[in-house]
């Protein structure tokens, strides 16, 4: 069930990502296997409720002729009126942020070679605007559930932006995140 929730979104995800035009060059945009491996890394760490809850949002988008990745990304652009006020987004944006920020401390040259910056841009491209713009695209139960899985990770001491990296890292034919890390600061990479 979990698999086969993961992948229909992934493929619907696909469908809306694929027709996006933004002002902003979408650097996966043209690669299929590179968006389903970032975006099927996010969502390797959410439950199954949360997935589903989230499922749900993209089909009821579907039916109602919405796509909701041009609508994260027209948000970005400054383009259209906030599409929810829900005040759980400033919160799970404000935790995410922080735990981006441990991230980049712990990881310096994986962050600054595959994830957003956390510095304030004004242009859409920093992790905050970004993530605020997807999060007012989801509907009021994936809102809750997903509150529930970042209050749940704060109770344990986890921080689920490094979880997400490391599920990205993996899939790239990488052991661990340390090794990852290791090996592009060796070599180098910078974003």
């Amino acid at each position: 069930m979990r698999t086969a929730a993961l992948n229909d979104i992934l493929d619907r995800e696909w469908a809306m990502f694929s027709q996006v035009r933004s002002s902003r060059p979408v650097q996966c945009q043209g690669s299929p296997e590179t968006f389903r491996s970032v975006r099927g890394s996010l969502f390797a760490i959410w439950s199954y409720p949360m997935l589903e809850a989230y499922r749900l949002d993209l089909i009821a988008a579907e039916r109602q002729g919405r796509n909701l990745l041009t609508e994260k990304y027209a948000r970005m652009d400054d383009l259209i009126e906030p599409l929810s006020l829900n005040p759980l987004i400033e919160v799970i944006v404000d935790i995410e942020t922080e735990w981006q920020r441990e991230l980049r401390d712990r990881y310096p040259t994986l962050s600054s070679f595959c994830c957003r910056r956390t510095d304030l841009s004004e242009d859409g491209s920093d992790f905050a605007v970004y993530l605020h713009c997807e999060l007012e695209t989801y509907g009021p139960d994936t809102l809750d559930l997903y509150y529930d899985n970042l209050k749940a990770a704060l109770d344990e001491g986890r921080n689920l932006a490094i979880e997400a990296l490391g599920q990205l890292v993996q899939a790239a034919g990488y052991d661990r995140i340390e090794q990852a890390e290791a090996i592009l600061a060796a070599e180098g990479r910078r974003s």
